[in-house]
C-alpha cells in the first residue's frame, strides 16, 4: 500500500543487493569532497579520450567551474598532482592568446650576423625549418648602409637560408632575424 498514516510512501524494492542499497555518501553539493584515489583503483587506459568525450560535454570545464570544484593546493608538488602539468601535457592549443607574458618566453627572437656571398644558400647556425624568418638585412661593407632583402630569402633546411636568383652580397654582412619555434 503506497499510503501510510495519510502520507505517500513509495514502494520499496525488497531486493537487498548492492545496487538497491542506500549510498553510504551523501549527494555532492558545493565543492567536491576529497577522493582517496591512487593508481591501483583504475586501469591505466580507463579514462581514455573516447570515454571522456562521451561522458563530458565540450567546454564543461571552464576556469570558473574548476575554481568552484577544485580546492586551492590540489595540484601541488606535495600530492604529486603537479606531474599532470609536466612538459608536453599542455600544448599551445590549451593556452589562451596573450596568456603568456614576455617573462615566460625564452628568447624566441634570434639574431645572427653572417658573411654575405653570391646569391644562393647561406649558413645560419641554429635556424630550423620550423622557425619563421623575420628579416634579412644587408650591411654594405663600404658605406655601412642597411638594405632590406627579406623578400628574397627563405629557410630551406636546418642551418640554411637561401636567396637563389636574388642579390649578391659578397664583401657585405647579413643580419638575420628569425623567430625560433
Amino acid at each position: 500500500m503506497p499510503w501510510k498514516n495519510g502520507r505517500y510512501v513509495p514502494r520499496v524494492s525488497t531486493d537487498t543487493s548492492a545496487a538497491f542499497q542506500k549510498p553510504s555518501r551523501p549527494v555532492i553539493t558545493g565543492k567536491m569532497p576529497s577522493l582517496d584515489v591512487d593508481g591501483d583503483n583504475f586501469e591505466d587506459d580507463l579514462f581514455d579520450e573516447t570515454l571522456l568525450s562521451r561522458v563530458i560535454a565540450a567546454s564543461t570545464f571552464t576556469p570558473t567551474f574548476l575554481l568552484r570544484v577544485i580546492s586551492k593546493g590540489t595540484f601541488s608538488a606535495a600530492n604529486k598532482m603537479r606531474s599532470l602539468f609536466a612538459s608536453g601535457f599542455v600544448n599551445s592549443d590549451l593556452i589562451e592568446d596573450g596568456a603568456v607574458t614576455g617573462a615566460k618566453i625564452t628568447n624566441p627572437i634570434k639574431i645572427s650576423l653572417i658573411s654575405g656571398g653570391s646569391a644562393g644558400t647561406h649558413t645560419v647556425s641554429g635556424i630550423t625549418i620550423k622557425d619563421e624568418l623575420i628579416a634579412v638585412l644587408e650591411q654594405d661593407g663600404t658605406s655601412g648602409i642597411l638594405t632590406d632583402l627579406s623578400s628574397e630569402f627563405s629557410i630551406v633546411k636546418a642551418d640554411t637560408i637561401s636567396n637563389t636568383g636574388g642579390t649578391a652580397t659578397s664583401s657585405d654582412k647579413l643580419l638575420v632575424f628569425y623567430l625560433s619555434k
